[in-house]
């Protein structure tokens, strides 16, 4: 069975987990089609093509580079599709994205056609345009089977009238648990440390921690990793409430630095808020810290909840009080953070490695292949 994944986001290499876990299932031939140059921020990433690590790696050229739902290929594709000769295209873009409608408008002039399976990432039923509705509906009508990155993911396919039994939930990106360990025995500090990891923006709610730890008593320490337009303000707050002293702001780090932060920390926090288009869709540093036996704690935005489980706290959105209560209670009960910990490991290991999530794929893959029309419906008009 072949396969070609179609995805900007695995421009960024280290998103390539799943790819070199698939590659190495047997039965199975894995491709992977990127933007030659893909613009996340003020980044950029060029990728040329080759090897990528255990399967071949294809790029093409794009139109409108970041912008995730309105990119296009302008070279590349059909090359890859005639390359890679798929049984099925994986397509790693939203359904209403130019990406889809493109893929699709090409798929019938391949013989045999390719079986086409999508992902979706979108947790929230935006107001879309006409041109994006009608495109949506023609992208879960040809999927054979619909890859959803949550449980809030699921929900809003089923409102857009994708068939339950097409779609599993699968996160799109795991974790290396070997690469996000606990620390040794001992090793953490004693002083009890609460940590941020993300962008410095309004819906991160990094305003809503600061405020909770102003209430919160005893000997603690707090690291709020990363930086964006909200970070002088933040930091502004912090100094506003006398805590500039025990409040650190490090800035952005590499990825590759942040397991060592997180062995450093008790408790990791995602307080995000939810704004008009926008709510938590996975909150993927929560599974890492888990996995570094960090106690995780969020707010009710988004998919939060569902990742967390019953293996962190939940704390409803902008609820200062809720959350000082929260990390009060795990400053004061060494052993509750001690079970949690364990457990939240556990889990990670257990339902967000790599090797689970190609495991996962894989089958949706030999469904996939199963199908004896690659045109058969997944959603209602």
């Amino acid at each position: 069975m072949r396969v070609l994944m179609i995805s900007h986001a695995c421009a960024e290499p280290i998103n390539r987990g799943k790819l070199k876990a698939l590659s190495r299932r047997s039965g199975l031939e894995i491709s992977l089609l990127v933007p030659r140059l893909w613009k996340e921020g003020e980044r950029r990433l060029a990728t040329d093509s080759g090897d990528g690590e255990g399967f071949p790696l294809y790029t093409g050229a794009v139109l409108f580079p970041g912008r995730v739902a309105g990119h296009v290929y302008r070279s590349g594709l059909i090359q890859a599709i005639k390359s890679a000769r798929p049984d099925i295209i994986h397509l790693e873009e939203e359904p209403w994205s130019l990406a889809a409608a493109q893929l699709i408008a090409l798929l019938p002039w391949f013989r045999p056609r390719p079986r086409f399976v999508l992902f979706s990432f979108e947790n929230m039923d935006l107001d879309l345009p006409f041109f994006r509705r009608r495109i949506e509906r023609k992208s879960l009508a040809v999927a054979v089977e619909l890859i959803a990155g949550g449980e809030t993911v699921r929900d809003r396919l089923l409102l857009r009238g994708a068939s339950p039994e097409r779609i599993t939930v699968i996160p799109q990106f795991g974790l290396d648990s070997d690469l996000f360990h606990p620390p040794a025995e001992g090793a953490r500090s004693g002083e009890f440390t609460i940590g941020f990891i993300g962008r410095h923006v309004h819906e991160k709610g990094i305003d809503i921690l600061i405020r909770a730890l102003a209430d919160l008593k005893g000997n603690w320490r707090a690291v709020l990793v990363g930086d964006g337009p909200r970070r002088a303000e933040l930091e502004a707050l912090a100094r506003s409430l006398n805590l500039a002293g025990r409040i650190e702001f490090p800035g952005w780090v590499d990825h590759f630095e942040i397991p060592g932060l997180l062995r450093e920390m008790d408790v990791l926090v995602l307080p995000t808020r939810s704004v008009e288009r926008w709510k938590e869709q996975f909150g993927h540093v929560l599974i890492e810290a888990m996995s570094s036996e960090v106690v995780p704690v969020g707010s009710t935005s988004g998919e939060i909840p569902n990742v967390i489980g019953n293996d962190g706290f939940v704390f409803p959105e902008n609820d200062v009080n809720s959350l000082t209560k929260i990390l009060a209670e795990l400053q004061e009960n060494p052993e509750l953070r001690r079970r949690i910990s364990i457990s939240a490991r556990e889990r990670a290991r257990s339902e967000f490695g790599w090797e689970v999530i190609a495991g996962k794929t894989h089958a949706v893959y030999e469904r996939a292949f199963a199908t004896k029309s690659a045109g058969a419906g997944g959603a209602a008009s």
